[in-house]
């Protein structure tokens, strides 16, 4: 009998690979254990990592096809695989090994069209050919009908073709008689996910993290799951637990950064978006973030810098867009203001705040003419309340007194005893001179304003 070692990065992968050669029937034994840390050198730099290894037991017959085997599905690309001839076998164990592999056999020839059949299966999957890869783990299911392998990879290519609820029957077919069949559990998560059923995506994700503790791909949907359901102390818990395993890993970074930004724990958010764009600056949604956590602080010109690497990366990007836009208003360069919400326009045309917000800068701008032009292009989609304002104040400064007091007036017709707009025509009605009038709203005004029975 021959003994090999080989090493992989995951308990995972440790698990995949020994699951796999005892169900092609290549090896008597595989055993995994770790992590351990390995030291060696690759591309003349002394490297370290932490891995598990794998003792792998097979008959000196199925070497060559064993080898064949390993370099097509190990993850490495230049995986180790040492081995050496035990100088004992007791005779029983030796035994016991042929009569479970007999590779030969006609006893086994049904096994060996099965295994032949997952493998081509497993190759379609890889290659994205899922009607291919179904029929062909199909037609080896029907030889195999409790073939865990054969299940999981059904459940695979179902998932991958969105077919979710088929994808979960196949993985509880699994779980039925190996309830710790880590990729079953991994695939039932992933599809429960698929079709946004998060609470019942979690209890499959932790019962594979009883297996797979330091598995981050899970522990981050974990996270995400819980924050979709509203619980935000978990999310953060497996975010952090993530980042104890691999303080670097982009996922949870992101996940943790957005986490905090949601809940407006600015200070947090900056600390773990920072760390993930020291990694990578190719994340658009983050540097609009990190832009409007500036803006809402008002610190613009530091805002406007982020939206303007996002914008490199997305030239229309709404988000970044207007965050520049409102960052240059805060500056105080109207014209700047426009140009960028102007950008957003030109495939938003019938964006009503849009509009509203350009009228307004326009109109502080003196460009009256203009203001009116995106004031009126805003009431051509719809009632809008701010348009109306504008139009009011624009009309008020060209002293077009009856203009001004229409546009008021059609406010309070929706919108009854709205305080700006009030305010807005007791000064239109000054201006005029109609002291009557501006004291009657003077009056609607205090009442608004005064206490109500009942209030602290």
């Amino acid at each position: 009998m021959n003994i090999g070692w080989t090493t992989v990065e995951s308990a995972a992968d440790a698990e995949r690979l020994a699951r796999e050669l005892i169900e092609a029937r290549l090896a008597v034994c595989v055993q995994v254990d770790g992590p351990v840390r390995s030291y060696y050198w690759w591309e003349d730099e002394l490297a370290s990592a932490k891995e598990f290894r794998l003792t792998v037991k097979f008959l000196p017959e199925n070497t060559e096809r064993l080898e064949t085997w390993l370099n097509q599905h190990h993850p490495y690309e230049v995986p180790e695989w040492v081995t050496v001839e035990a100088d004992r076998v007791h005779p029983a164990y030796r035994r016991w090994a042929e009569g479970g592999l007999q590779p030969a056999s006609v006893k086994n020839k049904p096994k060996k069209d099965v295994l032949r059949l997952s493998k081509m299966a497993r190759n379609y999957l890889r290659k994205h050919m899922y009607q291919e890869a179904e029929a062909v783990f199909q037609e080896a299911l029907n030889m195999d009908p409790q073939n865990a392998y054969l299940l999981v990879g059904l459940g695979d290519t179902t998932r991958e073709m969105k077919r979710y609820d088929e994808s979960i029957a196949y993985y509880e077919r699994v779980l039925e008689f190996d309830p710790i069949n880590v990729f079953a559990l991994r695939g039932i998560g992933d599809s429960y996910r698929g079709i946004l059923q998060h609470k019942r995506a979690i209890p499959y994700w932790m019962r594979y993290l009883d297996c797979n503790k330091d598995d981050i791909y899970v522990m981050v949907r974990l996270a995400e799951s819980f924050n979709k359901t509203g619980n935000f102390e978990k999310a953060e818990d497996f975010y952090l637990r993530a980042l104890k395993v691999n303080g670097e890993d982009k996922y949870a970074l992101l996940g943790i950064g957005s986490l905090y930004y949601k809940v407006e724990n600015d200070d947090k958010a900056l600390e773990y978006f920072d760390k993930l764009l020291s990694l990578d600056r190719g994340y658009v949604a983050v540097l609009t973030m990190v832009g409007n956590i500036y803006r809402r602080r008002k610190e613009y010109a530091k805002a406007a810098e982020y939206y303007e690497q996002a914008t490199n990366l997305d030239a229309w990007n709404t988000f970044a867009l207007y965050g520049l836009g409102d960052c240059q208003r805060g500056l105080e360069n109207l014209d700047q203001a426009v140009f960028w919400w102007s950008k957003i326009l030109e495939s938003e045309p019938h964006n009503q705040d849009l509009l509203t917000r350009v009228g307004d800068a326009l109109l502080n701008l003196e460009r009256l003419d203009k203001s009116l032009e995106y004031y009126m292009r805003s009431l051509q989609v719809g009632f809008d309340l701010y348009a109306l304002l504008g139009m009011s104040r624009l009309y008020r400064s060209q002293k077009n007194w009856r203009e001004a007091e229409r546009a008021c007036l059609q406010i309070l017709e929706r919108v009854p005893g709205h305080p700006r707009t009030l305010n807005e025509l007791m000064q239109v009605y000054e201006a005029q001179g109609r002291n009557d009038k501006a004291r009657e709203i003077a009056a609607q005004l205090e009442a608004l304003a005064a206490p109500r029975p009942g209030d602290d």
